[in-house]
Order: structure tokens, then C-alpha cells, then sequence
């Protein structure tokens, strides 16, 4: 179970990596062709009229009509994302830091 954690961690990880690094080089690529503004194709949120909004992962497009459950799912998952991330920064910390405890 706990290879598999660690497998899932790291992949997830790996995952958020290549997205943010597809969209920097396309952002590069733009501002170094000169092409106008466009839609970002790697990852972008267009807000649509009476609440909707408009999701594009990867060119793919998904629509939503009640944008607060998915908003809320999200800052949830990310907020509990950044505290484990956060207790295991301070334990790893903690470990070190006893090594040199004298």
C-alpha cells in the first residue's frame, strides 16, 4: 500500500510537471513568433454567459453549468494537497535536522 502511495504521488507530481511545462513553452513559442494572442491549448477557463463557463484541457473542451461545486472541489483538493505537502516538507525537516541535533 505504501509503494503504491508513493507511485501515485510521484505520478501525480510528474502529471502537474508536464502540464506547467507545456504551457510555458507554448507561451514561449508565442512570444517569440509574434503570433497574436490565442486560447492557451495546453490548459484554459473562459467564463460564458448565465454562470457557465468553458474548460479546455489538452484542446479538449468540457462545459459546466454550476461552476461552484467543481470550484469548491478543487480548493478543497488543493488545500488538502498543500498541507500534506506542508507536514511532509517539516517532517523531512525534522528527520534531517536530527542528524545534526547534537
Amino acid at each position: 500500500m505504501n509503494v503504491t502511495a508513493k507511485l501515485t504521488g510521484i505520478l501525480v507530481i510528474l502529471l502537474v510537471g508536464v502540464v506547467l511545462g507545456l504551457q510555458t513553452a507554448e507561451r514561449g513559442i508565442s512570444k517569440v513568433s509574434g503570433l497574436p494572442e490565442q486560447q492557451p491549448q495546453t490548459f484554459y477557463i473562459k467564463k460564458m454567459d448565465e454562470g457557465k463557463m468553458e474548460i479546455a484541457v489538452m484542446g479538449k473542451q468540457v462545459q459546466t453549468a454550476n461552476p461552484e461545486k467543481m470550484v469548491n472541489y478543487m480548493s478543497n483538493m488543493g488545500m488538502t494537497m498543500g498541507s500534506t505537502i506542508k507536514s511532509g516538507a517539516k517532517t523531512f525537516v525534522d528527520w534531517v535536522g536530527n542528524f545534526f541535533a547534537p
